[in-house]
């Protein structure tokens, strides 16, 4: 290990290069290259950070983002093969589902790296990374774009050749109730940028986290598509003499006689023991549960220790003292609504509330407010229980809101309530299968997203939330991506007979990984996230983007706070009033 005197002159070590200026946004599948038209001279403060496990070697890696490079034609060539862009499915011709099914996973399995490790010391080390600001200022003002390049080692210092890491970047002041999003490029090289945008005053702090490294996102992404092992599904059969249990799945394998259930819209078939003497339409209620099995091999298991996992990397980079450095007030935004395309990131908190990059969201504080909006209205929520937080947060927030009794049972039942004197009414019911509960459920009245809105007339008084995330983790990815193809239709459909019905989805929450690493990691959250986002653009919807709003705000829990609530509801509200 160095001594003090030598990480201190290390630290201190610059280097003098020349470059254009490359700023690579990936957007939807859309490569946006802008380049400085002057070249400088920068003096980058390169940080060595050290894992216990060996020294890295004392020499330094040429950067190699930050090239020198003879024309803008030569930074294409150069940088493309860094960086495959994911393309716009719906751009693409396609002759059935399956087709486009099996596109999308293609897509994304390019984005994944081929790669295999025979030791964790050949694994990607955050103590050893190295993070350096690209364009520093001696002044940084609200507003400015703040790039950091980060180039990952493994635990032997030798410095990573693909990329592939699952890394999450935000800015954030405690102090001020203030969180962003950073945006991150993937160079496949071993090399990422961040790319974070100074939105408020005041001292700001930099977090960087490894929430995987690439060699857990190859066995995530390899695990999440080999099968369907990780659930475990129990089917109630009833009749007026007795009640009989069985084994169900999406891939029973049995010798016994089954009953096959293929849901509407070309979903995917569901199976079930049959018992004896009894029908297939006797089938009444169904329950789930994790399993034990991992498709981890032995070698891959301890890249899920908590240790491994979200781990902060160790960038050494001071504070910023961020000012207003104009007296200019900002433009006026119009107020978000449905159709507006979706940014990433889509906006920052500020004293605790959502303020939107490209529209302007409304508050309703009291709940008169509230009440003036929902006026006269019907909101269906279709989801899970992170959109039954919204009907707890009706209910605390709106007294005049009366509970009726639906009669259903268990935590995932059905909910509604209403407010005759005011006309509002506001109804959650679960999403489809799948959906994990040890608790049993009605099958009888557990209708898919698609089917539900399917379902609605439509009209100017009528708006539908719907969700579809961690349910979804534990199982092969084309069955998330063949009921995102039904939803679309859905909406389009509705949208067609009631252009005025408004539909808003809510995307997926990050949450706290502390268990079950391998079946719901926020990896395979991300991947449905991006998914969802690419098959629904077009559409007219509004976007409550979760993803964005708890990365922000660092809630590391499948269910945010009551302030993030708060401000999630106050979206969905400005889209419907």
């Amino acid at each position: 290990m160095p001594t003090e005197a030598e990480t201190r002159n290390m630290k201190m070590l610059t280097m003098k290069m020349q470059y254009k200026v490359l700023l690579l946004m990936v957007a939807g599948g859309t490569i946006l290259l802008s380049f400085g038209i002057h070249q400088r001279v920068l003096q980058l403060h390169i940080f060595r950070h050290f894992c216990p496990k060996a020294a890295a070697s004392d020499s330094l890696v040429e950067n190699p983002v930050v090239a020198k490079v003879e024309s803008s034609k030569d930074v294409i060539t150069e940088y493309i093969k860094h960086f495959v862009p994911l393309k716009d499915p719906l751009q693409r011709k396609v002759q059935s589902n399956e087709e486009l099914i099996k596109h999308i996973i293609s897509e994304i399995d390019q984005l994944v790296p081929k790669v295999s490790f025979t030791h964790m010391d050949n694994t990607t080390c955050v103590g050893k990374s190295r993070v350096s600001i690209l364009n520093p200022k001696d002044r940084y003002c609200t507003g400015d774009n703040l790039t950091l390049q980060i180039d990952m080692y493994d635990y032997l210092g030798n410095r990573k050749k693909y990329g592939g890491d699952f890394l999450r970047a935000r800015i954030y002041s405690p102090h001020l109730g203030a969180g962003a999003s950073g945006k991150i490029t993937d160079f496949r090289n071993g090399s990422y940028l961040v790319h974070l945008t100074l939105f408020w005053e005041g001292k700001v702090k930099i977090s960087l986290l490894l929430i995987h490294p690439s060699e857990a996102v190859v066995a995530l992404w390899r695990g999440r598509n080999s099968g369907f092992k990780y659930v475990n599904h129990r089917a109630k059969f009833s009749s007026p003499t007795q009640s009989i249990d069985t084994a169900c799945g999406y891939d029973l394998h049995t010798e016994e006689e089954v009953c096959e259930y293929m849901g509407k819209k070309d979903e995917y078939p569901f199976y079930c023991v049959k018992p004896q003497q009894m029908s297939c339409s006797s089938l009444t209620h169904v329950a789930s549960s994790f399993t034990q099995h991992s498709y981890l091999t032995a070698l891959e298991k301890p890249l899920f220790d908590r240790s491994h996992i979200r781990a902060e990397i160790p960038h050494g980079l001071p504070d910023l003292v961020v000012l207003k450095c104009t007296n200019e007030s900002a433009p006026g935004k119009e107020v978000c609504k449905t159709g507006m395309e979706l940014q990433f990131p889509g906006g920052h908190f500020y004293q605790n509330i959502w303020q939107p990059v490209s529209c302007s969201m409304k508050r309703f504080t009291s709940q008169d407010e509230i009440n003036g909006c929902l006026r006269g209205k019907s909101l269906r929520l279709i989801g899970d229980s992170t959109l039954i937080q919204w009907m707890k947060y009706f209910t605390e927030t709106v007294k005049t809101l009366k509970d009726l009794d639906l009669y259903d049972e268990g935590w995932q039942k059905s909910l509604l309530k209403v407010d005759p004197d005011r006309n509002i009414q506001i109804r959650f019911q679960k999403h489809g299968d799948p959906f994990v509960s040890m608790a049993f459920y009605s099958v009888l009245e557990n209708p898919t997203i698609p089917e539900q809105i399917a379902q609605v007339g439509g009209n100017k008084h009528t708006m539908i939330v719907f969700t579809a995330a961690t349910h979804f983790k534990p199982f092969p990815l084309h069955i998330f991506i063949r009921r995102v193809i039904n939803i679309r239709k859905a909406i389009q459909e509705l949208l067609l007979r009631s252009p005025n019905t408004k539909v808003v989805l809510k995307t997926e929450n990050t949450s706290f990984q502390d268990h079950n690493f391998e079946k719901i990691s926020d990896f395979n959250g991300y991947v449905q996230y991006l998914v969802m986002n690419w098959m629904l653009q077009g559409l007219d919807i509004g976007t409550v983007d979760a993803w964005d709003m708890t990365i922000a705000m660092a809630t590391n829990n499948v269910h945010p706070p009551p302030n993030v609530i708060e401000n999630e509801i106050n979206l969905l509200l400005t889209f419907l009033c």
